[in-house]
């Protein structure tokens, strides 16, 4: 082993070195559950970029990824309802995605340009999209779907900055459902793979570091603007396009936040015939844990409306007993971001009322 091969190992552990003085730049809430998080934030981060750039990170010899698992590490507004796989692509070849939609309520694919790594200086966008309404599926409810420079049925539509999919699905219950696993191939010619090297591998490790750092800096800055911005209000999320969001969905976001012994009110009529989510987060976008029992998130899958047609939701530390109201808990969290997601309906986005109340 040389000194060459330990470069990348020197500077990922300057960035480990560092990232504390980077995360208390970021003025997130002074508590030591807001502390404790930013800083294993940091540390999933960094592991997404590991595995992004080593493991995943050749377009020639795709495989996709998650940068959320299994409901233990999160990223960016995730919903503990929802799947999130990537891949990287080029436009130099053609792909086919594999997949089932058994227990899967929804499916989308994109095709994205730029990425989010703070490194690529292309342009974010979206490129194509497709959903389960447009797919055509065989009995069982299998699927392919090309990914080349010619388009058409259950295909998306390579143009030449294209350099990454990504499939999201929608679980009716994330706790029992178990979807098959995706795989995408390359269909066209490819030169022989090349072993690892040394500098392949302080490359990836400088990619790694600037996707954690770029990450967690990026959306503490928006969850700034929204705690400025939309304090225990949701209120229509400008989308530019350039943050990856997927097609055909509207999203309204704000800040929570509250003192001991309050709550969060929230209410809304939504499409009975459409899809929505709503999801509190902590301050690092981070949703709430799921897997053992509390309920800290709501879909229109579990949720039914009040007679009136309207859903009531109430956000607390412990469960207020308020009439005709489902109850999110906070697990001991005080502020953080909120999302309502909205999709499958051909309406507009239901308004949204909030209130903070005392809790009796």
């Amino acid at each position: 082993m040389t000194n060459k091969d330990g470069a990348g190992f020197a500077r990922l552990a300057e960035a480990v070195a560092a990232a504390p003085g980077d995360l208390a730049r970021l003025d997130a809430p002074d508590r030591p559950l807001d502390s404790a998080e930013g800083h294993r934030l940091y540390l999933r981060y960094l592991t997404i970029g590991l595995e992004l750039f080593i493991d995943y990170g050749d377009p020639v010899w795709p495989a996709f990824h998650s940068k959320t698992r299994d409901g233990v590490r999160k990223f960016a507004g995730d919903s503990p309802g929802q799947l999130y796989d990537a891949a990287l692509v080029s436009f130099g070849h053609e792909y086919v995605v594999s997949g089932s939609m058994a227990e899967t309520e929804f499916i989308e694919f994109s095709l994205y340009a730029g990425d989010l790594t703070g490194l690529n200086a292309s342009p974010r966008r979206m490129i194509a999209s497709v959903t389960e309404q447009d797919l055509d599926l065989d009995d069982d409810g299998s699927f392919e779907l090309r990914l080349d420079a010619r388009g058409g049925r259950n295909a998306l539509r390579m143009e030449p900055d294209a350099n990454s999919i990504s499939v999201r699905r929608y679980l009716r219950d994330p706790l029992r459902d178990r979807p098959r696993p995706l795989s995408i191939r390359r269909t066209t010619p490819a030169p022989p793979r090349e072993p690892l090297t040394s500098e392949d591998l302080a490359v990836g490790t400088e990619k790694a570091i600037g996707f954690a750092r770029f990450n967690t800096r990026v959306w503490a800055e928006w969850a700034h603007r929204e705690r400025s911005q939309r304090l225990n209000v949701l209120e229509a999320m400008p989308d530019a396009g350039d943050i990856h969001t997927p097609a055909g969905h509207g999203y309204l976001t704000g800040y929570w936040s509250l003192e001991p012994g309050q709550a969060l009110t929230i209410e809304f009529t939504p499409d009975p015939d459409g899809y929505w989510s709503l999801v509190p987060m902590n301050f690092w976008m981070e949703s709430f844990e799921w897997r053992f029992g509390d309920r800290v998130h709501a879909t229109s899958f579990d949720t039914s409306p009040n007679r009136d047609g309207v859903v009531r939701l109430v956000l607390a530390e412990q469960d207020p007993g308020l009439a005709g109201h489902d109850w999110l808990a906070t697990q001991g969290h005080l502020e953080g971001m909120i999302a309502l997601r909205h999709a499958r309906s051909a309406g507009p986005i239901p308004p949204v009322t909030t209130a903070v109340v005392r809790i009796p």
